[in-house]
């Protein structure tokens, strides 16, 4: 009998702990995770820049991506055609609303990604080193690094 009883209390016990769990999932979400402060500086776009700006993001790894197995391969050609994608030609179609709404450091850094694209493209078409193309990886990933630390865009 006494059995019995701590069976049904442990049981119930179970059912309140499940209860409050799922309680906490399905109606507080990550509000309870508690991130430390958020010190970077926001910078606000009309939301189809925003999404401009986020599908740039992803076309830069997706390029960084076709670069790295274009190394792998040992195929410059490879690697020239995905720079070339992010290179000038893709700064040159940068609307210009973005520009004039984007902070001053951010589109130098904008900038300076596109000029790294470009200088893999150049380099790898005219004196293709795998040594010099993982170097300027090396310096396209830090340059993506600190405008990811310093900046983070959000809709208006």
């Amino acid at each position: 009998m006494f059995t019995k009883k701590i069976l049904i209390i442990s049981n119930i016990i179970f059912v309140v702990i499940i209860s409050i769990l799922v309680y906490i999932l399905l109606f507080m979400g990550t509000e309870m995770v508690k991130l430390p402060d958020d010190t970077r500086i926001v910078v606000k776009y009309e939301p189809d820049l925003r999404d401009l700006v986020l599908n740039e993001m992803r076309d830069y790894l997706e390029v960084m991506n076709e670069i790295q197995q274009g190394l792998a391969e040992n195929n410059p050609d490879k690697i020239v055609k995905a720079a070339t994608r992010q290179g000038q030609i893709s700064l040159e179609a940068t609307p210009i609303r973005l520009l004039k709404l984007s902070p001053l450091a951010c589109k130098q850094m904008g900038f300076r990604g596109h000029d790294i694209f470009q200088s893999i493209a150049d380099s790898a078409r005219v004196n293709f080193s795998k040594e010099t193309t993982i170097n300027q990886l090396a310096e396209l990933t830090n340059n993506c690094i600190v405008c990811h630390r310093t900046y983070k865009v959000e809709a208006q």
